[in-house]
């Protein structure tokens, strides 16, 4: 987006589905890997399903074998692109491509692709929808968690480091 003042319309034209925040609770290591290898597995045809993400890093190698689904979302041939995923607090999910051992993650998404949507394997697990959409919870964190003010040294164009694309 343009440097300047951004407007309630400006969210709603950066987010015009009413797509709902949702909690995914208990989602197994392994199947978040799936979950991501899904976003990038379609990238070179900009698709729509490569994910915008908050709480956790990832690398994500182009050169891998891209993930390809089952109609009803079980893995048909296994991607290879997801290379190290590694949350904020620093516990690690995916190290060289191989999942590690732990505790399942609970994931805030929106209710679109927590029931499947552009393929996102979620596969039917309970999700608990919050009540705001995505484009309210970002108005909400513009005007109150910035004080309205998004600066490009907080959000530089070229992203924050959160994923990382290999030559």
């Amino acid at each position: 987006i343009e440097a300047g003042d951004i407007t309630l319309l400006d969210t709603f034209d950066m987010l015009p589905f009413a797509n709902f925040l949702s909690l995914v609770p208990g989602v197994p290591r392994a199947q978040f890997k799936e979950i991501l290898e899904n976003a990038v597995s379609r990238v070179e045809l900009v698709d729509g399903r490569f994910a915008q993400i908050s709480g956790f890093s990832y690398t994500w190698d182009p050169a891998g074998t891209p993930q390809l689904l089952n109609d009803d979302g079980t893995v048909a041939t296994p991607g290879t692109r997801v290379v190290d995923v590694v949350l904020d607090d620093g516990t690690v999910i995916v190290s060289g491509g191989a999942v590690v051992d732990g505790p399942p993650l609970n994931v805030a998404t929106i209710d679109f692709l927590a029931q499947g949507g552009d393929q996102y394997p979620f596969r039917g697990a309970p999700y608990t929808t919050l009540g705001v959409t995505y484009q309210l919870a970002l108005a909400n964190y513009i005007e109150v968690g910035l004080s309205g003010l998004i600066s490009a040294a907080d959000y530089p164009w070229e992203g924050e480091g959160r994923i990382v694309q290999l030559p």
